[in-house]
């Protein structure tokens, strides 16, 4: 029987006759697949509740942006959806809530500066502050941009001086971090091209900076996170408004690799000046001090591209693990306690009310080291399966992909036995 088998694959037209059939199998299984997935987001680890409600900001992946709230059995219980994409929320007392916001706008309604520029559509990026109760908007700060990808507004910071309550936002499509007050007046603002040379060559428009995160550590200092720098670093805000940049960890340049981070996102400031970042493209969460890395948890076996990490009261750790569409909540043993499938491409989560600064270390905690790879195969299929959810529904293409990468690795396997 092997001996027909064989001489049946050996002839081409036969061998693709099994690929074509094996794909319609394929698609079939997926699709029947994708119906029976869970139906929004719900519990995949459930061994230590929280004791307070989630915030999770979901950037989406087609357009189904939007910020919710879950409670500890991982069910939604508030969520706002007036967003193509959503980056960042922050509680801001019990009803009310900061919502960091992008959304497509077609060319014909957007400023005459961007209708005929060159790109497709251009964005209007906001910061919100939602009345939790009715979802209404009672302040906003929004500017638009010439294109949504590269452009959004990925987090803003809120702080009071001399009793005025004041934002910092980063504005990733003009390279810039700036502070606004209530009345929407900028108060100070820094460019990157004051203190680093704009690339020859580059469009105007391309992902230089690529400035992802805003932290106000002190009074007059602010942390931001330069992703395409791979630098974390210190913006120093003199009362004239003038800013000076000192560079905490990383090359301090566009042009050189990181030696530690690798694009990384939402780096926050625990005891002892320790930077807990999520550290996205190695895959995994790190602390760093004094340029060291002190304590590395994730590798491309546990997560794929996670873009946030909070250090909660309690010693837990929450991060945002995006393209496996889950946040994850580890305890002190550095066990998952946690965790809840979201979908919807999540980008940070904070836990109600909001926390992650200033807290202890994983050396103050006792938290072990643990890293986890994988092999090269399943890095592939991740990162399919990551950007085939850009265009296909997340269940069908995780499902697709996965099939699809084994049944080319049976035919591979199937013709090389035929060698």
């Amino acid at each position: 029987m092997i001996s027909t088998l064989s001489s049946w694959l050996s002839l081409s037209d036969n061998r693709a006759k099994l690929f074509a059939a094996l794909t319609v199998v394929l698609f079939a299984t997926a699709g029947v697949g994708a119906l029976t997935a869970p139906d929004g987001p719900h519990l995949t680890v459930d061994q230590q509740r929280p004791a307070n409600n989630t915030y999770i900001a979901l950037q989406g992946y087609q357009h189904e942006g939007r910020a919710i709230e879950v409670n500890p059995a991982g069910k939604i219980v508030w969520q706002y959806t007036k967003a193509d994409d959503v980056f960042d929320i922050e509680a801001l007392g019990p009803n009310r809530v900061q919502i960091a916001t992008a959304e497509e706008i077609p060319d014909e309604n957007c400023p005459a500066k961007y209708r005929n520029d060159g790109y497709e559509n251009c964005v209007r990026d906001s910061l919100r502050i939602v009345e939790k109760s009715t979802k209404k908007t009672l302040w906003n700060y929004s500017w638009y941009d010439a294109k949504l990808q590269h452009h959004e507004l990925h987090d803003a910071d809120h702080y009071v001086v001399d009793g005025e309550d004041r934002w910092v936002m980063v504005d990733m499509g003009n390279n810039r971090v700036f502070a606004v007050n209530r009345d929407k007046q900028i108060v100070w603002q820094w460019n990157a091209t004051d203190t680093y040379e704009f690339p020859d060559g580059m469009d105007k428009e391309g992902d230089w900076t690529h400035v992802n995160d805003v932290d106000r550590i002190r009074p007059g200092v602010f942390r931001i996170s330069l992703r395409n720098f791979d630098t974390v670093a210190d913006l120093h805000v003199q009362g004239n408004g003038s800013v000076t940049v000192t560079p905490v960890v990383g090359p301090n340049s566009y042009s050189k690799s990181g030696k530690i981070l690798y694009e990384q996102h939402n780096p926050d400031t625990l005891a002892n000046d320790t930077l807990l970042v999520a550290d996205s493209e190695h895959d995994r969460v790190v602390e760093i001090r004094n340029n060291t890395t002190t304590w590395t948890y994730g590798g491309s076996g546990m997560f794929d591209w996670p873009r946030d990490a909070d250090r909660l009261s309690n010693g837990h750790t929450l991060i945002t693990d995006s393209y496996n569409d889950r946040v994850v909540e580890i305890d002190q043993n550095g066990k998952v306690v946690w965790a809840i499938k979201t979908g919807s491409l999540p980008y940070e989560a904070d836990r109600v009310p909001g926390e992650g600064s200033n807290g202890p270390t994983a050396s103050q905690l006792g938290i072990p080291n643990r890293t986890e790879g994988t092999s090269v195969v399943n890095e592939r299929v991740d990162w399919g399966v990551a950007m085939a959810k850009y265009v296909l529904p997340n269940d069908l293409a995780q499902q697709l992909v996965t099939m699809l990468f084994g049944l080319l690795a049976l035919v591979g396997a199937v013709i090389e036995r035929l060698r």
